[in-house]
């Protein structure tokens, strides 16, 4: 068996500019993290992005998801699950720094040039947003978490 870690990542539009989180190292990238084991993806969306830019956020949808292989001593699988957020409540993104970021701020795509990017994919998932056509509906993701078991292993009959 390969250990895989389960990533969220989320873009968040609002009025025109997108919710960038600032690094502890000052680079700058999309609200993002692990799943936290027994957690659903959707929520670990909305608590990262709680987290690390404290704004609370609604999900509109999937944009999509990739899967990588990191090489190493013990490799693994990564697995990386992209949404779509709306903010939920209207307040300002976190401006003091604590464990999680040093803060957030909403940015303008034409801006995005400007800033020390963590990665160019930061560009990449919002040009992505841009010009999908449609959003998976975040209920084609069903979560079978400990409370719930899973239907396929319920005894027959």
């Amino acid at each position: 068996m390969t250990a895989t870690t389960l990533v969220v990542l989320t873009i968040v539009p609002h009025e025109g500019r997108y919710l960038l989180v600032e690094e502890r190292d000052g680079t700058f990238y999309l609200p993002a993290g692990r799943v936290e084991p027994g957690e659903n993806l959707m929520s670990a969306a909305v608590r990262e992005t709680a987290e690390e830019a404290g704004i609370a956020i609604g999900l509109r949808g999937i944009l999509g998801f990739d899967h990588s292989w990191v090489a190493g001593a013990a490799p693994r699988a990564r697995l990386r699950f992209a949404f779509v957020g709306y903010p939920a409540i209207p307040t300002a993104p976190k401006r003091r720094p604590d464990r999680h970021s040093r803060g957030a701020c909403w940015v303008a795509k034409g801006d995005l040039a400007g800033l020390p990017l963590r990665d160019q994919e930061v560009i990449g998932w919002i040009e992505r947003f841009e010009r999908a056509p449609a959003l998976l509906p975040c209920d084609a993701y069903v979560w079978y978490g400990p409370s719930q078991g899973h239907p396929w292993s319920a005894p027959l009959g």
